[in-house]
Formats: structure tokens, C-alpha cells, sequence
């Protein structure tokens, strides 16, 4: 694996680059006065640079060349391919506002493309919920409906400053850790070179003065690569799982790490449905906007739910060492299900209140 020296140096150059290549590309938005359309649920009522996060792929695909010879080239261009038509849509849609649809089957083409071509599919739960092996072509439609969740999961928490930032780091350290333990080398630099993309981001996110928004380019982008890791994981076959924890209960890995869009989404698109209302449709009740609406202050907010989501992963992980399968399994859905209830209260307390959310 990498040495120490090695993954500092890489944060280092991959944290400058991205640096300065975002301050350029505002001073460019800035210059030309190339904001987007205001969508409803935005906060900011100002116009501030958005969609940086053409330039996180940018940085991403100049930073791979580092860690190329550790990783099967062919994996890694069709990875790279489905990530430029993902943040191109969402680059569009942050400068014009498309048709949800229509984003959707960009997602779709980039979701079903990485899944076939790299051999991602999910049809072995290895006896998860009772389900071992599954038909092939059920397996890839769940993997692709997997993807499209993660990815619009993702984007769904991208709605007060440095949530999204914070969350992603949280989660690409997780599965750094993950590839450390599996020594996929490769998979294990693209986490590194992730995280140092948006370790740059989050100074600017949270500035009052220079200010830029990742946009939809940058949360679907983050969305798709955090779903293609978790399929690596979920897919691995490598003896050191089956050393250390049984492999049961492996899917639920993703879950942990990816908890608050999972819960943020399901509760949000069954109550819209409930509702009659489109999925699709933007609005202010999330479990971030309640939060924000008690600390007054994004960053704070920021810091308490991922305190919570730290601790959600790391009691799980400690767990998966130490309880039964089936309790283990029990246990997490309980608390899924509390999570989304919670989700639930937090939509109808800011329907009922109307909470003044600072901007």
C-alpha cells in the first residue's frame, strides 16, 4: 500500500491544484457574469458562482495520472466516461434547469454504462435479508436503481453550505479505510485524490466574500463516484472479509456510510408521493433545514449531522465485530426506521412552525 509520505504529498498537490483552479473559475464566472437560473430550494438569494463542480472532474481526471499504473486502465476510463456525463448534466442543469426526466436518463446512461462495462452488478447477497444468489438481469436493474439513488441521495443534502463538502470527505475516508483493508491500491487513490478536491472546496463554500457552490455538477459527480465505491465493496471477493467479519452482512457497509441521504431521500420522496406531489420537486423541509433552522449557522449545522453520521458508522463498524449477524442486521433497520420517522417530524415541524432559515 501507499506510504505515508505518498498519500500527504498527493492531498497536498491535489488541494493546491484544485485551489487555484477554483479560484480562476470564479473569477471567470465573476468576470463574464455567468450565474445560473435560482432554483426554489436555494438559500442564497444573491448570485454566486455555482456548478464548481466541473471543476472537481477537471482536477479529479488531471490528479488519476498519479495513480494510473495501480489501477486497470479500462475500469478506470469507463469510471471517468459515466463522471464527465453525469457532471455535464449537471452542469447544464445548473446554468438552464432541465427536465428532472432528462437528467435522469443521463444519470441512467452513466449508471447502466460503468455497472455493465466494470462488472458491477449486485446479484449475490451472500444470504442478506434470506437472498443469496439472484438472476442476473434483476441484479443489474437493482445495481442501476441503486445508482440513480445514491446519485439524486447525494444531491438532495446539497442544500445548506458545507454539508455536502463535509459529508463526502466523511465518506470517502470511510472507503479509503475500506480499500486500505481489500489493498486495492487504486480505488484507495481515487478516495485520496476525492478528498483533497473537496478539502479545497469547503474554505470557498463557507466564505461570505469568495464564495462558489458546488452546484449539481458537483453533487451528482460526488453521488456517482461514491456509488461506484460502493459497489466495489459490496462485489469484492477478497479471503480478508471473510477473515474478519461475515460477509452477510457487507451490503450494509454502503448503507452506514451513505445514511443521511439514504434516510434524507426515502423519507422525502415517500412523502411527496403520499402527498401526490412530484418526487422531483424541490422544496425546504429536509432534515438539514431543521437543524439549520435551530443553530442559525450552516457550518454548525454542518458539524452536528455529521457528528451523527460519524458516530452512526463507527458504532456499526464496531458492531459488525462484536454481535451477531442477524441481530446485527435487525438492529440497523430499527434504527433506519427510526431515522426516517425522524425525517418525517423534522418536514412537519418547519411546514407547521415556518422556521426563518438564515440566508
Amino acid at each position: 500500500m501507499f506510504k505515508f509520505s505518498f498519500i500527504s504529498l498527493l492531498i497536498i498537490l491535489v488541494f493546491l491544484t484544485s485551489t487555484l483552479s477554483i479560484n480562476v473559475y470564479r473569477k471567470f464566472i465573476l468576470t463574464y457574469r455567468i450565474f445560473g437560473k435560482s432554483k426554489r430550494r436555494d438559500l442564497h438569494k444573491t448570485p454566486i458562482p455555482n456548478s464548481s463542480g466541473i471543476v472537481f472532474l477537471f482536477v479529479f481526471i488531471v490528479s488519476l495520472f498519479t495513480i494510473e499504473s495501480f489501477i486497470n486502465i479500462r475500469e478506470l476510463l469507463i469510471i471517468v466516461i459515466g463522471a464527465i456525463i453525469v457532471c455535464l448534466n449537471g452542469f447544464w442543469d445548473d446554468l438552464k434547469i432541465i427536465n428532472p426526466y432528462q437528467k435522469l436518463f443521463y444519470q441512467f446512461i452513466a449508471v447502466a454504462l460503468v455497472v455493465y462495462y466494470n462488472d458491477l452488478a449486485v446479484y449475490n447477497l451472500h444470504g442478506f435479508i434470506g437472498i443469496d444468489i439472484i438472476p442476473y438481469w434483476l441484479g443489474f436493474g437493482f445495481t442501476i436503481f441503486i445508482g440513480l439513488f445514491m446519485i439524486n441521495s447525494f444531491n438532495l443534502i446539497d442544500g445548506i453550505d458545507s454539508l455536502a463538502g463535509t459529508t463526502a470527505i466523511l465518506s470517502f475516508v470511510a472507503y479509503a479505510v475500506l480499500f486500505w483493508i481489500l489493498n486495492y491500491k487504486g480505488y484507495f487513490g481515487i478516495c485520496i485524490i476525492m478528498i483533497g478536491v473537496i478539502l479545497s472546496y469547503l474554505p470557498y463554500n463557507l466564505s461570505k466574500k469568495n464564495k462558489v457552490l458546488m452546484g449539481d455538477s458537483g453533487a451528482l459527480f460526488i453521488g456517482y463516484m461514491l456509488f461506484v465505491m460502493s459497489m466495489l465493496v459490496v462485489n469484492n471477493n477478497e479471503p480478508i472479509i471473510d477473515r474478519l467479519i461475515d460477509r452477510t452482512i457487507l451490503p450494509i457497509a454502503p448503507m452506514a456510510i451513505f445514511i443521511l441521504p439514504m434516510v434524507d431521500t426515502f423519507s422525502v420522496y415517500t412523502y411527496r408521493l403520499y402527498k401526490g406531489e412530484s418526487p422531483f420537486l424541490p422544496d425546504s423541509y429536509h432534515i438539514h433545514h431543521l437543524v439549520l433552522a435551530v443553530t442559525n449557522s450552516h457550518l454548525m449545522a454542518s458539524i452536528i449531522i455529521n457528528l451523527f453520521c460519524l458516530f452512526f458508522l463507527v458504532a456499526f463498524s464496531y458492531l459488525a465485530f462484536n454481535i451477531d449477524t442477524n441481530t446485527y442486521i435487525i438492529l440497523f433497520f430499527v434504527l433506519f426506521s427510526l431515522m426516517v420517522i425522524l425525517s418525517y417530524a423534522s418536514r412537519l415541524i418547519l411546514r407547521k412552525k415556518q422556521f426563518y432559515i438564515k440566508k
